[in-house]
């Protein structure tokens, strides 16, 4: 991590909380190749290393297929996350991606799975969602994006003129100014922070851009951000990678932020999640969390309402309408027993609530 520590014995590591660690965190394709021949660590984790590099070369072919198919349907598309992390790394192998994402517009449903279908890609469901569309073929998972966020109009804003700062690749194929592509990185992983995750991942990949940046760049990014409410987060998730390089001192937050983000790794738990929508949710205590958290995951604000019914931006009247049309849609693909574990608060406890607020105000968000 590039702290100046006292080296510990081997004998008082867990070789399997480390090995555990690593997979949590989705960095074994970064560390495997800084591993000892000889050390138990390496030894566990080697057949998945050599699975996760046959993904990574499967993800990179098929990857550059789906552009080239996107680019001749005429659909302009965007590669988001680790598809454009991946040329920060010393080598792009070293970017572990869990799935695909691409950001297309216009976005025609039929046409996306016409391409899809083209390439040996199932489509997952018979209908559209509303923000974005799984495909599958073997071990290679793709997502292909309507929107980037759910978020507040003011991100949405962000989000239409990002699409007029594109640069252009080829054809159809565009990539973010790298000012918008950090911003979105940002944007991105603070949803997923107030959900309780973090992951070593996502903070190797907000060094690596934050040392890509100009300084004009940072500025135009700083900006954007400000203007979304998300600057002070920003600055911890900045300082929280610098201090994991050894170039800047570590702090009690951080040390804290550091030790949740190994534990939980990327995705978090089940329990993270649900402690994190209760604190976000909360008006007072773990009690009161709770009933709002369960209200909010059945009942969406306004704004979060329109990106899945268009039809309230010129009829918000029909808000309780809409919910009901949720309800039914979740009813009948049966999300809605997904949604009874997902709101299922019994294992959670005092000591949860109090550690996820500590954990989102160590990260400068409110809790």
């Amino acid at each position: 991590m590039g702290l100046e520590s006292e080296a510990l014995p081997a004998a008082s590591l867990d070789m399997h909380a480390v090995a555990d660690g690593i997979r949590r965190n989705g960095i074994l394709l970064t560390v495997f190749p800084t591993l000892q021949d000889d050390s138990q660590v390496r030894q566990m984790l080697q057949m998945e290393y050599y699975a996760a590099v046959a993904q990574s070369i499967n993800q990179g072919y098929e990857g550059a297929r789906i552009l080239d198919a996107l680019d001749d349907a005429g659909l302009r598309c965007i590669g988001l996350k680790g598809w454009e992390l991946r040329e920060l790394y010393p080598h792009d192998a070293m970017r572990q991606m869990a799935d695909l994402d691409f950001l297309v517009r216009p976005y025609d449903y039929t046409a996306i799975c016409a391409q899809m279908e083209s390439l040996g890609f199932a489509a997952d469901g018979g209908e559209s969602s509303w923000k974005h569309d799984n495909f599958h073929k073997g071990i290679i998972t793709v997502e292909m994006h309507k929107r980037l966020t759910d978020d507040s109009d003011r991100i949405q804003d962000w989000e239409r003129c990002m699409w007029e700062r594109a640069l252009c690749d080829h054809g159809n194929v565009y990539r973010m100014s790298d000012a918008d592509y950090f911003a979105f990185h940002i944007v991105h992983m603070h949803k997923d922070f107030l959900n309780g995750c973090l992951g070593l991942r996502r903070i190797v990949d907000t060094w690596l851009l934050d040392g890509h940046l100009s300084e004009e760049d940072l500025r135009g990014a700083e900006a954007e951000l400000q203007e979304m409410g998300l600057a002070t987060f920003c600055q911890r998730m900045m300082h929280l990678g610098r201090v994991c390089m050894g170039q800047a001192p570590l702090d009690d937050d951080s040390e804290f932020l550091l030790r949740h983000a190994f534990m939980y790794g990327v995705f978090g738990t089940s329990n993270s999640y649900k402690a994190g929508r209760i604190v976000s949710m909360s008006h007072g205590g773990l009690a009161s969390g709770k009933v709002w958290s369960a209200l909010a995951a059945v009942f969406l604000p306004y704004d979060r309402m329109k990106a899945q019914f268009p039809i309230l931006e010129s009829w918000p009247i029909l808000l309780p309408w809409c919910w009901g049309r949720r309800i039914l849609r979740f009813w009948r693909s049966g999300n809605l027993k997904q949604y009874g574990r997902m709101l299922d608060y019994g294992d959670l406890h005092e000591e949860d609530f109090n550690e996820m607020k500590r954990f989102l105000a160590a990260g400068g968000c409110c809790g």
